[in-house]
């Protein structure tokens, strides 16, 4: 039985089992369970402070405990922790994957939400109410900030290079046909 920490969110990516699988959730401290049927895609969010997790198995009416639960490193991607865990129900001879019952773990912040949406969220909602008040109290801008007005097309090419001053010819540009074997 796996230790965790903290709100989690585990989702059954896999399941490849001759006998019905499930796992199930005990909150430390209360007791209580939740379980998660073994169906690809079932998915249940734990908000607790401190929980197990069992990883099981029926036979003849009789839930039994995985006899093996292969857990990966945490990883983060996407500012999202998360851990997949392989499990193997009963060792059979030339069968040597643990593959089960697989799950995915996530840590996700109160209300079942991966921290990085909570982010993005609050990030979002900061963002489009600055945007409705610039725009509800601010009239159209017709110049840049260098005081050229602004035509909505694409920006003309202003050459800096060369240092080409007042009445100075401007830096060579090489055209097709000329000699680059000075610059090799």
């Amino acid at each position: 039985m796996a230790w965790y920490q903290g709100p989690c969110r585990i989702t059954v990516t896999g399941v490849e089992a001759e006998w019905p699988q499930r796992a199930v959730v005990t909150i430390r401290g209360t007791g209580r369970t939740i379980v998660i049927p073994g169906t690809e895609g079932a998915s249940e969010v734990i908000e607790a402070e401190s929980w197990d997790l069992a990883l099981e198995h029926r036979i003849d009416g009789t839930w039994f405990a995985n006899i093996r639960a292969v857990q990966s490193r945490w990883q983060e991607v996407g500012g999202v922790e998360s851990q997949l865990i392989r499990s193997k129900d009963r060792d059979r001879p030339g069968d040597r994957r643990d593959r089960n019952l697989t799950l995915r773990v996530e840590k996700t912040v109160r209300g079942g939400r991966a921290p990085e949406a909570e982010a993005v969220a609050t990030a979002r909602a900061s963002v489009e109410s600055s945007w409705s008040a610039r725009t509800s109290t601010q009239p159209a801008r017709t110049t840049t900030s260098g005081g050229m007005p602004v035509t909505g097309g694409a920006p003309t090419r202003v050459n800096t290079s060369g240092g080409a001053g007042a009445g100075e010819a401007p830096a060579r540009v090489a055209t097709a046909g000329d000699d680059y074997s000075a610059f090799l």
